[in-house]
């Protein structure tokens, strides 16, 4: 019996194969265990309480538009599960309950979101089959029209930290471990125990950096600053293709990379998780379902940004105005 009560939790559960090849067994989908697990692990246990709402509110923001059937059947440990969603939510509400915190919100209410005026959906989840890209009309008119296009650096994306929906840091990931089950051992053996949570950083080469989603949301419309529309990019690797020709003369020998997005927990890192600092993000932002394309200098420097010229995409991407 579980000391919270949890969220309307799914009736369908993934395949006994896949829990399997994860070492999980159905009882790893309940509320009970994972207070169990909390306990034990209490990973979030030092975070300030500012930071613990702001937590929980980003938590909340991805149950409304990630959580769906086809979802549900993913192993709990992955970022694309909807299981993996209510298990944070309930172990981040579960630290309000231990501190014996007032709750600073109402509990997320799950709706089936209306998706039949969609434009295009993904065959699945990650998919990355079909691109979405929101913004002005006065830009993205031209995307399609000519291919006309931005992309920006690493350090571009840090000049815009007042906008909420880019406030990632696209230079430097930061992780963090919780400091009371740390022992550092001193040069002369002496133990200290850390009175905070340890912090990781993780940083790499400059990029350049073009982004799009891999699904259709009208919440979106609202994320970026302006959006009044939408370019569905019907054929990824066409557009990839494109790209890579059109910045061919403006950065020789750059090594040109596209796939969706990790989003990763940075207070609870599965085990041998890798984190990159240009394909990985911090989780808060999984409801973008971003799909980067990126140029890497390895050593070169990329700074401002590059404009290119595809040329017209009318056969592989439509502009669709805001419902």
């Amino acid at each position: 019996m579980s000391e919270i009560p949890s969220l309307p939790l799914p009736t369908s559960l993934p395949r006994d194969e896949a829990m399997r090849s994860w070492g999980q067994a159905a009882s790893s989908y309940e509320p009970d265990i994972w207070e169990f697990e909390y306990r034990v692990h209490r990973y979030l246990g030092r975070m300030p309480e500012a930071e613990l709402r702001a937590r929980y509110d980003g938590i909340a923001r991805n149950l409304q538009t990630i959580v769906s059937d086809d979802r549900n059947v993913i192993p709990i440990n992955s970022f694309l599960s909807s299981w993996y969603w209510y298990r944070k939510e309930h172990q981040t509400r579960f630290e309000f309950f231990l501190r014996n915190l007032q709750f600073h919100r109402p509990l997320p209410v799950i709706v089936r979101r209306d998706l039949s005026a969609a434009s295009a959906r993904p065959r699945s989840p990650n998919a990355g089959d079909v691109l979405f890209r929101y913004g002005e009309r006065k830009w993205l008119q031209g995307l399609v029209d000519l291919g006309r296009l931005r992309m920006k650096s690493a350090k571009e994306y840090a000049l815009m930290e007042k906008d909420p929906a880019r406030q990632d840091d696209e230079q430097i990931k930061h992780s963090y471990s919780p400091g009371q089950y740390v022992t550092i051992t001193m040069t002369d053996g002496r133990e200290a125990h850390p009175t905070s949570d340890l912090k990781y950083s993780t940083s790499g080469t400059d990029y350049f950096l073009y982004c799009v989603s891999m699904d259709w949301d009208p919440h979106l419309f609202d994320d970026f600053s302006g959006t009044d529309c939408c370019v569905v990019i019907k054929h990824p690797d066409e557009f990839a293709r494109r790209l890579e020709r059109a910045a061919a003369n403006l950065l020789p020998g750059w090594y040109f990379h596209y796939c969706p997005v990790e989003y990763f927990d940075t207070h609870e890192r599965r085990r041998n998780e890798r984190v990159d600092n240009a394909m990985s993000k911090d989780f808060r932002f999984a409801h973008q379902r971003e799909y980067r394309f990126i140029f890497a200098g390895f050593g070169k420097a990329a700074t401002g940004f590059i404009e290119l010229e595809l040329g017209p995409l009318h056969d592989i991407a439509e502009l669709h105005m805001r419902p």
